[in-house]
């Protein structure tokens, strides 16, 4: 199951009580789990045996310090020797243990593609890749040979990252769009906020009705616990 895949996961030190909550279902996977945090802010262990730890880089939601951190955590990757990775934040999660063969049957940059609602004109589609991630070695080096001249996103932006935001869902959007390899959306895949009763209900309706599993995002433990009571129960059907 899952054979020759890393599951990573982008965390900071106050992430810590977001990633036991979600670990579980990082670790159902049977595949070796990495976390991944930033060199001022680091998560040096977790309560799971085996689980590796590494740090590097500047904390922050957004900005150019965090453009920089998750390249080099991409290239962090790189020191696994795995064929395949998994690249979760520290709030999304996969429901199902397995993951879906159509995943391994193409070298593609897979994400929760979503609609990007900045109103400023851009070279690029008009999308934000929001987590978690998956794809091959061969891709992952290719992101990162992006990473040294990105492709051109919003006009009037600096330095190749895109304004007003400086987020890494734009910046890793960039990468796939210039990596050349196929870019695609999850066909399991949910990018919803589940910090409100009417965003966790529309989540939960995706996962008991349409059977997505790449769920991004899940902040607590209520919001899990029910995204795994609907999972159980398309399962039922």
């Amino acid at each position: 199951m899952n054979d020759d895949t890393l599951i990573a996961v982008s965390a900071y030190s106050g992430d810590v009580a977001q990633v036991e909550n979600n670990l579980p279902y990082y670790l159902h996977h049977g595949c070796p789990v990495v976390i991944l945090s930033p060199s001022d802010a680091p998560i040096t262990s977790v309560s799971a045996p085996g689980v590796h730890c590494r740090w590097v880089g500047s904390k922050g939601w957004a900005g150019p310090q965090t453009l920089v951190r998750h390249r080099l955590f991409l290239e962090m990757l790189l020191a696994f020797t795995q064929s395949w990775f998994l690249f979760h934040d520290s709030d999304s999660v996969c429901l199902s243990p397995q993951l879906p063969c159509y995943l391994y049957a193409e070298k593609a940059a897979w994400s929760n593609e979503v609609p990007d609602l900045n109103l400023a004109p851009s070279h690029l589609l008009k999308l934000a890749a929001q987590p978690p991630y998956f794809f091959h070695r061969d891709v992952l080096r290719a992101l990162l040979r992006c990473a040294e001249s990105p492709p051109p996103s919003y006009y009037g932006e600096v330095g190749g990252v895109p304004l007003p935001t400086d987020c890494i869902d734009h910046y890793h959007h960039q990468l796939t769009s210039g990596c050349g390899y196929p870019h695609r959306s999850f066909l399991h895949g949910a990018s919803w906020e589940t910090t409100s009763p009417l965003g966790l209900d529309e989540m939960a309706r995706e996962v008991r009705y349409e059977g997505k599993i790449f769920i991004h995002q899940v902040k607590s433990h209520a919001a899990l616990a029910r995204l795994v009571a609907e999972r159980a129960c398309y399962l039922a059907r």
